[in-house]
């Protein structure tokens, strides 16, 4: 991995989190990524503007506890786009998350693992979790502008589907 950074996560939730990983054999980090990923492309929260970016309030009967998390560059700008966009802290985000999604992400996990024992194994390449992450700036009728791609358009694509 290229970065590291740190987030809190409350236990009841980093439990629920751990279960989830364990489940799916996968590491924390990478489920806690591909649930942000999933929730943004699923446009899970909706997109906010002129507005600061909102904290969890603290809770005495569920203290958070520090945890690692371990990106590549990109995923680390994916969770910055999602902190901008939604206008919450990835602490917050992630809490959203496993209050919000968890069931539906869960669920999708387990459509991966039956297609890929029916034979499907391109299921990489599913966009939900595709963490191809790309943007481009531009500039229309003078006004500059930066356009984020969460997946990659087929505009970019070497071969036609």
């Amino acid at each position: 991995m290229d970065f590291e950074t740190t987030t809190c996560i409350s236990y009841e939730h980093l439990n629920t989190l751990y279960s989830l990983a364990d489940k799916f054999n996968m590491p924390l980090h990478s489920c806690i990524v591909y649930l942000l990923i999933y929730a943004a492309k699923k446009e899970k929260a909706p997109a906010k503007a002129f507005k600061g970016i909102s904290y969890r309030s603290r809770n005495k009967l569920n203290p958070w506890k520090r945890v690692h998390l371990y990106l590549a560059f990109k995923e680390y700008e994916y969770l910055l786009d999602v902190k901008k966009i939604w206008k919450m802290s990835v602490a917050k985000a992630i809490a959203f998350c496993v209050e919000n999604v968890l069931d539906e992400f869960a669920q999708f996990l387990n459509n991966l693992i039956e297609a890929e024992r029916k034979g499907d194994t391109d299921n990489y390449l599913v966009y939900e979790i595709n963490r191809s992450y790309l943007f481009e700036y531009d500039t229309k009728e003078g006004v500059h502008c930066c356009r984020f791609y969460w997946g990659l358009p087929r505009k970019y694509t070497r071969c036609k589907p």
